[in-house]
């Protein structure tokens, strides 16, 4: 006989996987407000509700779920979100007091483990609000950095790494020449991380750098919720400088660029 067979449904239990947690609905359900009654009911807590925040640790997911929810997801999963996804029938295994395998962390975690995919990134579209009122609106998701006509990196915070045995300040010189603010060191302001061609072909090869695991551990402990940074690396940022001197030649780009190539043979 289980907890639920002695008290009935009306009893809050504090050992349950549900207990203290934010549980989200998305999709179709039989009776999605009996559910939602019902989880709380369980010791969930009451921000439970039918839709998905970043905050979420226990997502249910039904049947034809929309396209802006699934973006959703994937967006906040991309920023470290990552709940435990289960179906309307796991949910009642719950229910029915089976909880090994549903365990969450008691405390909202973000976890970002960055691999190629995130320098891959291309955001699914979202036109929706978001609907966590603690946060702002809209789904905000980082991209790849795009060279086209325009100059993309103007404004931008941009850390540019060290390399070993490599003076760098020429490299930040040239980004400074097209108004970006090359920075030394990764903090929460950064919006664009310029990748070596080294540290680009171990995460190819599915291996991390200091580069990239200093990244992942400084995002992990900060507050931090969107990790919009844009990603680049430097032989595209070098070639796009090229072509950019080739149509709008400037004598201080191009004595830093001869500069450059100099050191690099």
């Amino acid at each position: 006989m289980i907890q639920q067979d002695l008290f009935g449904d009306s009893e809050i239990y504090t050992q349950n996987p549900l207990s203290a947690r934010r549980v989200g609905f998305i999709g179709k359900f039989k009776n999605r407000a009996e559910l939602v009654r019902k989880v709380k009911t369980f010791g969930a807590s009451p921000k439970s509700k039918e839709g998905l925040t970043r905050d979420t640790q226990i997502l249910v997911m039904g049947t034809d779920i929309k396209q802006e929810d699934l973006n959703r997801l994937i967006c906040y999963e991309h920023d470290g979100w990552k709940p435990l996804k289960i179906t309307e029938a796991e949910l009642e295994e719950i229910f029915r007091g089976h909880y090994a395998g549903f365990e969450t962390s008691p405390v909202p975690q973000k976890h970002i483990s960055i691999d190629m995919s995130y320098y891959n990134w291309t955001p699914p579209t979202f036109t929706g609000e978001d609907d966590d009122e603690d946060e702002e609106t809209g789904i905000r998701c980082s991209s790849p950095l795009f060279y086209g006509e325009d100059n993309p990196i103007y404004g931008m915070e941009i850390f540019v790494p060290d390399r070993p045995n490599t003076d760098m300040s020429i490299l930040r010189q040239i980004i400074g020449n097209f108004g970006g603010y090359a920075n030394t060191k990764y903090f929460d302001e950064t919006n664009v991380v310029m990748l070596s061609a080294n540290t680009l072909q171990l995460l190819e090869q599915g291996a991390k750098d200091e580069v990239i695991t200093d990244i992942e551990e400084q995002y992990n402990a900060s507050s931090t919720k969107i990790f919009n940074i844009q990603f680049t690396s430097e032989p595209d940022f070098i070639n796009w400088v090229k072509q950019r001197m080739e149509k709008f030649p400037d004598e201080s780009t191009i004595a830093l660029m001869e500069k450059y190539e100099a050191i690099k043979q």
